[in-house]
């Protein structure tokens, strides 16, 4: 069992991410054990295991660490690949800046100098209105006046 295993790829970390997976690592964790005897103890269906498994196998978080048959059925006993999982920088960068850049609309309107004061009144109620609807967003608008 390697010390770590760096998870490089959006499919092993949505693969990994699933509680009931952990709780299966978490049970592989000391004693290598079949499908079988998973289900005994977490008292679920074997078929629910065995999916689980084979997807943590496709993505490298367990593996077979040996067979043994039984009457006619082979056994595989799991065990995890690693110790730890731990997901690459590049998967987790965030930038709010860019976030922020990205969702910025500006929007360019030409009015009449004597309306002006009545659609500032009704923006004002507009923000307002979506502000309150949408939770924690707050709405800004910034006017400028241009001398023709």
């Amino acid at each position: 069992m390697q010390d770590f295993l760096l998870i490089d790829n959006l499919a092993q970390l949505k693969c990994i991410s699933d509680p009931f997976r952990i709780k299966l690592l978490e049970c592989l964790y000391d004693t290598s054990k079949t499908g079988q005897q998973l289900a005994d103890e977490l008292e679920i269906p074997r078929a629910k295991i065995h999916y689980h498994l084979r997807e943590m196998e496709k993505y490298g978080f367990i593996e077979i660490v040996k067979t043994e048959q039984k009457i006619s059925i082979i056994q595989k006993f799991y065990a995890p690949t690693a110790k730890a999982f731990i997901p690459a920088d590049h998967l987790l960068q965030f930038h709010p800046d860019d976030q922020q850049e990205k969702s910025g609309k500006e929007l360019k309107v030409q009015i009449d100098e004597k309306e002006l004061p009545q659609l500032k009144k009704d923006l004002k109620k507009f923000l307002k209105k979506a502000s309150s609807k949408s939770g924690d967003t707050q709405y800004e608008i910034h006017i400028e006046t241009v001398k023709k």
